[in-house]
């Protein structure tokens, strides 16, 4: 294993640690965490769910191509490297680290708001400070960032088709969010969104 590997190994690792930590501390307060796919029909909720297969589907690859081999349950033709460039690897290292600063932040400034997916039912109050008084999806924003540095780390057809399906997925899921809030919110919403951009 090279240090890279256990940086990424490291950094999947962390992810799942606040990832898991918070939606069981908010659990713990009643809060229901993971709304993805509720309320939904049709094509917008099949995206939804296929999400919940990509993921652990993605982790799983992260997690073997870390450990140093290539993904054992693809061809290897889907992890081979398509180049091996230096630069490339260290600015991977550095988008998934500050990703994950990114997402710490955005779940501390987040409170009892957080959720995975839309809840119409129990929406939260509109958070605007904190980090997102600089992006208005921080966590699609960290999300895209340790996508995409996994493809610089790893750049293998499968991280690549990933990250781009990814970036695109996102976009798709923050529009439709912005639709619900400004219906949930109103004005307080679209002076935030005057005021802060969508990603940076």
């Amino acid at each position: 294993m090279f240090a890279y590997d256990f940086f990424m190994l490291a950094a999947l690792f962390v992810f799942l640690a606040l990832f898991g930590g918070r939606t069981w501390m908010m659990r713990r307060r009643g809060i229901r965490v993971m709304v993805i796919g509720r309320g939904k029909r049709g094509l917008e909720k099949f995206l939804e769910m296929l999400l919940l297969v990509a993921l652990p589907l993605w982790g799983a690859a992260l997690l073997s191509q870390s450990l140093g081999g290539s993904i054992v349950f693809l061809p290897g033709v889907l992890s081979s490297p398509l180049f091996s460039w230096k630069p490339a690897l260290a600015a991977g290292m550095v988008l998934v680290a500050l990703g994950l600063a990114v997402f710490a932040a955005a779940l501390v400034t987040f409170g009892s708001s957080w959720r995975v997916g839309i809840d119409t039912e129990a929406a939260g109050k509109l958070v605007t400070g904190g980090i997102f008084a600089f992006s208005r999806n921080p966590i699609f924003l960290f999300m895209d960032m340790f996508f995409l540095g996994t493809f610089l780390v790893y750049p293998g057809i499968f991280f690549l088709v990933f990250a781009a399906g990814s970036v695109l997925g996102i976009h798709a899921q923050i529009l439709e969010e912005e639709k619900f809030l400004e219906t949930n919110y109103g004005e307080p919403y679209r002076d935030y969104r005057r005021r802060v951009r969508r990603y940076l």
